[in-house]
């Protein structure tokens, strides 16, 4: 089994939305032995996609950081971010979807090497 990175809301999260989460819920993705990091919903609402910072040879890339998909609560929202950098290797939820806390939205391969490396860059 694996352990899950838990932690309180970020910059940009409303404060609302803290003590509404459960506790041991995920909000920075789970890291699996795989080589992914799943990317989880922070708060309920309707989930937007963004797109990705690079795509080359039919991949989508992602940086540490990045924010990969807004979640909507009416006038507000929260921002979903990559905790890594990596290959956006699958999207687990349609666009304007509704989701709750905890609920997986999409997945980074974090392995070095081809799938972990966009190409033309060496592996740091």
């Amino acid at each position: 089994m694996s352990s899950m990175d838990v932690s309180t809301p970020g910059p940009g999260v409303p404060e609302a939305i803290g003590p509404d989460v459960p506790e041991g819920t995920p909000t920075e993705g789970e890291s699996a032995v795989l080589g992914f990091r799943l990317l989880v919903a922070p708060a309920a609402g309707r989930v937007r996609h963004l797109p990705p910072s690079e795509f080359k040879d039919g991949a989508e890339w992602v940086s540490a950081g990045q924010a990969v998909a807004v979640i909507e609560q009416g006038s507000s929202s929260v921002t979903v971010e990559s905790p890594v950098a990596g290959r956006l290797a699958g999207v687990l939820i349609r666009d304007g979807a509704p989701v709750l806390p905890g609920q997986p939205l999409a997945y980074v391969e974090e392995r070095p090497g081809p799938w972990g490396t966009p190409p033309g860059r060496g592996a740091t």
